[in-house]
């Protein structure tokens, strides 16, 4: 296997990971607060304005690792940046990917 293949598999497990041990500190306190994972956030490089590469606009609401608020307008989170809820959806970072074409 190609270390690229090796490595998207141990960050998937890790926000895997992550995810899970976030629900019995969320089932304790019964609530869950909106927060920014800043060391991550500079780590990506992000920011609240959409790229454009190649033609391509990249912004967090058409990447693959968006998870999108309750409404398309408001701000949504991101399965690399755990715990942040308060990503733009027309930000951007180093870890965009681009989202499979809906059907």
């Amino acid at each position: 296997m190609t270390d690229k293949i090796i490595n998207a598999r141990r960050t998937i497990l890790k926000q895997i990971t992550l995810g899970l041990a976030s629900i019995p500190v969320i089932a304790i306190t019964g609530n869950a607060y909106a927060a920014k994972n800043d060391a991550m956030r500079t780590a990506l490089k992000y920011g609240d304005k959409p790229v454009t590469v190649a033609g391509v606009v990249q912004r967090c609401d058409n990447c693959m690792q968006w998870v999108p608020g309750k409404t398309a307008k408001d701000l949504g989170g991101c399965k690399i940046l755990p715990g942040d809820t308060e990503i733009n959806p027309a930000g951007h970072c180093t870890a965009w990917v681009a989202a499979p074409a809906k059907k």
